[in-house]
Formats: C-alpha cells, structure tokens, sequence
C-alpha cells in the first residue's frame, strides 16, 4: 500500500510526515454508523510521524512511501482487535470478582474498552 506524505519540518537527520487520513470516510453516506467512519473521526483527519531525511528533501515536499501488509494488518489488531479483547478482558476480571452483579461486569467491559481506545491513541504511533 502506497501513500503521498508531505514534509512538515526537518530536524537534522529527521523528517516531520503529515498524511491525512483517507478522504473516503468523510464522503460516504454511511460514515456515522461505520467503524472506520467513527475510528477516522475519534482519531482525527491527520497523522504525524518521524522518518529519516532522504537527501534533497524539503520543506514542503510530497514523499511517497510504502507501507508492508505486515505493518498494515499490525495496525488494523491494534484498532479493531485489541478493544475488543480488553472489553471482553474486562468483562471477565468483574466476573470472577462480582458473579452475580451484571452492572459491574458491564462497567468493566465499558473501562477496558475505553482504556483500550485511549491506549491506541495515545501511545501507540
């Protein structure tokens, strides 16, 4: 999979890459009850990233790059599968701690998603 990433800014050895994420979401009648319509609008439209400085590259630059299926099916885990284990890893630790309280359970569940989705978002570039 091949993407357009302009350059933003150079420090020394580095380049800043801005690539917006896929217009497709943003245009289709479905996007507000599809999951990557909703993971494109909790995540934002745009991406930052550090790469090393090709030569003869400057501000302002279009830089084409190229991403393996490996790295695109790890990132696809990290957005769509591993909420859903920490729901259900959740969900499972209330159980064993409140048998009988489903609010509890589901509360659980709820905060591992979350904590998931944060998690992805925050710390996972």
């Amino acid at each position: 999979m091949k993407e357009k990433f302009e350059v933003i800014e150079i420090e020394s050895d580095t380049m800043v890459l801005k690539v917006n994420r896929s217009g497709g979401c943003h245009s289709c009648s479905a996007n507000s009850g599809c999951g990557t319509g909703i993971l494109a609008s909790a995540f934002g439209h745009a991406t930052t990233f550090n790469k090393p400085l090709k030569p003869g590259v400057v501000v302002g630059d279009f830089v084409t790059m190229q991403i393996s299926s490996k790295e695109l099916f790890y990132r696809a885990f990290q957005l769509y599968i591993l909420p859903l284990l920490a729901l259900f890893a959740g969900a499972l630790i209330a159980i064993e701690l409140f048998p009988g309280n489903e609010l509890w359970q589901i509360g659980f569940g709820f905060t591992g998603f979350m904590g998931a989705m944060l998690f992805t978002k925050y710390f996972l570039k």
